[in-house]
């Protein structure tokens, strides 16, 4: 009997997944709920397209003939709306009803709205997720004088490094924290990370949050709690997703996302979940965990997809993470602080040499890295994690890439 597959999400994780089931199985039913009117597209290429240094048309990495090619039914600008996980039914917002044998929950998450104060009034206010998203960002922010970015984590970087990169509108960048990504560096990482920035010409304001949005002369002004004083005419932002959970908030285990053994199963029968959502228990660090990498969405569609098929497999593999950092170079890799706490660390820095690497161990085993600069031992790193293997000598040595060649 045909087996019948439905995927909620055509995102790496769902895509990768229906491509892996096509591949295993020939005749079987493979259904895509996609919510986006797009076919797959890279989202680690937005910041580049951002940028301006790769064409609109290059971010596309499917096109709708190559669905029909390989036999997936694909339904754009659709949305799951409910999953009868016993009965095996997903309803849609067209009213249509598709039966499954197994399904994947892929659908990742929407941007949380502006948590400030006011920002309802700012209508040029935009997140950055999706390629409309990027389209209207660069359409705005080309015509304006001055953009503000609001967040301190990688979304706000992007967009403060992507818009500035452009050299259009000038950025300033305001964040609650001290600096950049504060729960993984430390001050003098922050410390590089903003010379970088503000070479490029981007004003950071620190340790501090808009109180209050106004209008003035046609233009927004933010006024925050320190005092300082922003006049701007696009606001961009990112805080975060909020999960898209709700087709399966009845039958499985919710915890931000949806929550999954090491297999991606969730506590339904034969529903799995990856990528963004999936709260999956990750081997490396023995508990729970979520990550939002392109890697691993990728890995996660491929595992699910063998499990779906009737395999038993556990995931485990060491996300990674690498972006320009205003000019340079920005790499994370495996489990950082703002995931684990607690995580010991060493770390090396030069800000003449504009470099700085840190790394994250678990019982003695090196679970994570973030570095600055040249990415020189990234791969023998990655090797390191994926190894799991007890650190016996000082970790500091670990920090200079010439003594990884006899890890």
């Amino acid at each position: 009997m045909t087996r019948r597959y439905v995927i909620l999400g055509n995102g790496i994780a769902g895509q990768t997944c229906a491509e892996d089931l096509r591949k295993s199985d020939p005749e079987a039913s493979i259904v895509i709920i996609a919510a986006e009117r797009h076919p797959l597209y890279n989202r680690v290429a937005l910041p580049r397209y951002l940028r301006g240094q790769v064409r609109r048309e290059k971010v596309f990495m499917r096109t709708v003939e190559d669905y029909t090619k390989q036999n997936l039914e694909i339904h754009f600008e659709t949305w799951a709306t409910d999953i009868d996980l016993g009965g095996k039914l997903v309803h849609t917002n067209r009213g249509q009803e598709f039966k499954y044998d197994a399904i994947l929950i892929a659908t990742g998450g929407r941007p949380k709205p502006p948590p400030w104060p006011g920002s309802g009034d700012v209508s040029a206010c935009l997140g950055f997720q999706t390629l409309d998203d990027t389209d209207s960002i660069i359409e705005k922010a080309d015509s304006c004088e001055r953009v503000l970015v609001m967040g301190g984590s990688f979304i706000g970087y992007e967009l403060a490094e992507g818009v500035s990169f452009r050299q259009k509108a000038k950025v300033t960048w305001i964040m609650r924290g001290p600096w950049f990504l504060r729960y993984v560096l430390d001050e003098e990482g922050g410390q590089l990370c903003r010379q970088l920035g503000e070479a490029q010409g981007v004003q950071f304001i620190t340790s501090d949050e808009v109180q209050t949005f106004s209008r003035n002369n046609g233009r927004y002004v933010a006024q925050t709690v320190n005092g300082e004083r922003v006049e701007f005419d696009l606001l961009t932002y990112g805080v975060g997703l909020d999960y898209y959970t709700e087709p399966a908030r009845k039958g499985v285990e919710l915890n931000k996302g949806i929550v999954t053994d090491a297999k991606l199963r969730t506590s339904a029968p034969d529903a799995y979940a990856a990528g963004d959502i999936a709260v999956f228990y990750d081997l490396m660090v023995e508990r729970h965990n979520q990550m939002g990498t392109w890697d691993n969405a990728e890995a996660h569609g491929k595992v699910a997809a063998r499990n779906m098929a009737g395999a038993d497999e556990d995931f485990f593999d060491v996300p990674t993470y690498t972006t320009t950092m205003f000019g340079s170079t920005l790499a994370v890799m495996g489990v950082t602080p703002d995931v684990q706490p607690g995580l010991e660390s060493v770390r090396t820095f030069s800000f003449e040499e504009k470099f700085y690497r840190k790394l994250f161990f678990k019982d003695d085993r090196l679970v994570g890295a973030i570095m600055i600069g040249p990415p020189k031992g990234r791969k023998k790193l990655i090797e390191i994690m994926r190894s799991r293997q007890r650190i016996e000598r000082p970790k500091q040595e670990l920090l200079d890439p010439a003594n990884l060649k006899d890890a």
